[in-house]
């Protein structure tokens, strides 16, 4: 069977979702699925060979707030389904606009919509904006989807939007490449060197002025006072962005600017390294636009701490006091303090990611994941219809 995954980003853009589609994707190819890949670009392609998956990019017009937008999209979109003739259909948001067209433009194919969190903005004038595309175009999306795809049964249930439409909601949680990210990672001598001596705090995740809800700045504020106390201490920022200007002075007014790294984009393999080397991993996140956040299940399966915000899908990704910690979001006294107490106390770093590198594996591998995602996809299709004949996995449905 066919399916065509919508993505309003896709590889080699890096992101939590452009990651998540990515895995799903090259693994549904080896449970026996024909996958085809629309998504953005500069200027309009045919079906090109990306990553060994056939991609589509439809022209971006205007970027408003991180959302591409173009024109003639819904035509476009019906025009490649008529093509490629797929049995279901697969939308991921929460970028608005391209997963709307897509549904308006996938009738009568099954529709899947992937939902990974709500919109939010903070600023009247953001909140306005979501309430306007909320009514006119998300609501009619999750009404007319075949079915949803939610990334934990905590968002299905934090979202103000989802819960109407529980009936009909699976879910099927973001994973880990565990070949890359396991406790048996080893540390180049040089990265090893460049910070003998030193204890790593290490931060992940975008820096782009449109994702400042990732808490990098809460994170300084409370870097910055408790390296007065432990002046052996290092916090690294891996991540790329149009606002690392802006937390390089953010640094420097905390007093700390000669003792905050910007690493900058760091690859996969790499970034293994990374969270091996640091004593905690956190990203503070302030909005329930933070859905899930594989960095801290990244993190985890290393066998690294990781503290989180108490907020949209983190407290999903993160068991309170089981696999790290959680903090009250914008809080950087609250996040200062559970810094040292993972700092100072190494038998509860070692418990805490002891056990998150053992959820990793249980809950977390991207194999077992697609194989659930792969049974939504069938079921939704035709309800009799399987790959491979039986089903090999289980589909849990939130009932």
């Amino acid at each position: 069977m066919k399916v065509i995954i919508v993505a309003p980003h896709f590889h080699p853009r890096i992101g939590g979702v452009e990651t998540y589609t990515l895995n799903i994707a090259t693994r549904l190819v080896t449970l026996g699925w024909q996958v085809v890949v629309v998504t953005t670009g500069s200027e309009e392609t045919g079906r090109q060979l990306i990553a060994g998956l056939p991609v589509y990019r439809l022209p971006i017009a205007l970027t408003v707030s991180n959302t591409p937008v173009g024109f003639r999209w819904r035509r476009r979109l019906a025009r490649i389904f008529d093509e490629e003739r797929p049995d279901v259909i697969d939308a991921h948001t929460p970028v608005p606009y391209l997963a709307d067209m897509a549904q308006r433009a996938s009738v009568p194919t099954p529709f899947v919509l992937t939902y990974h969190n709500d919109v939010v903005k903070d600023a009247l004038l953001g909140k306005l904006a979501v309430a306007t595309l909320q009514r006119t175009l998300i609501d009619r999306t999750l009404r007319r989807s075949t079915r949803i795809i939610a990334t934990s049964d905590h968002y299905l249930r934090e979202s103000r939007y989802l819960r109407e439409y529980e009936s009909k909601v699976s879910v099927v949680s973001p994973g880990v490449d565990l070949t890359v990210f396991n406790p048996d990672v080893q540390i180049a001598a040089d990265l090893a060197a460049r910070y003998a001596g030193e204890r790593v705090i290490l931060f992940v995740g975008s820096l782009n002025k449109s994702q400042q809800y990732k808490g990098l700045d809460i994170l300084i504020r409370a870097f910055g006072r408790i390296r007065e106390a432990s002046p052996d201490l290092r916090l690294i920022v891996a991540g790329a962005g149009d606002g690392i200007d802006m937390y390089r002075q953010y640094a420097v007014a905390a007093g700390v600017g000669d003792h905050v790294d910007f690493a900058g984009y760091v690859g996969h393999d790499e970034l293994a390294q990374y969270y091996k080397l640091a004593s905690v991993f956190t990203m503070p996140s302030t909005s329930r636009t933070e859905g899930f956040g594989m960095v801290y299940v990244e993190a985890g399966a290393v066998g690294t701490p990781v503290i989180g915000s108490r907020i949209g899908g983190v407290p999903y990704a993160v068991k309170d006091n089981e696999t790290g910690l959680l903090v009250a979001p914008g809080d950087a006294r609250d996040l200062e303090r559970a810094l040292a107490r993972v700092l100072n106390d190494a038998a509860l770093a070692r418990r805490l990611g002891d056990a998150a590198a053992t959820r990793a594996r249980a809950e977390f591998d991207w194999d077992s994941l697609a194989g659930r995602t792969s049974d939504v996809l069938a079921m939704t299709c035709r309800p009799t219809a399987a790959v491979g004949g039986e089903y090999a996995h289980e589909t849990r449905f939130v009932p």
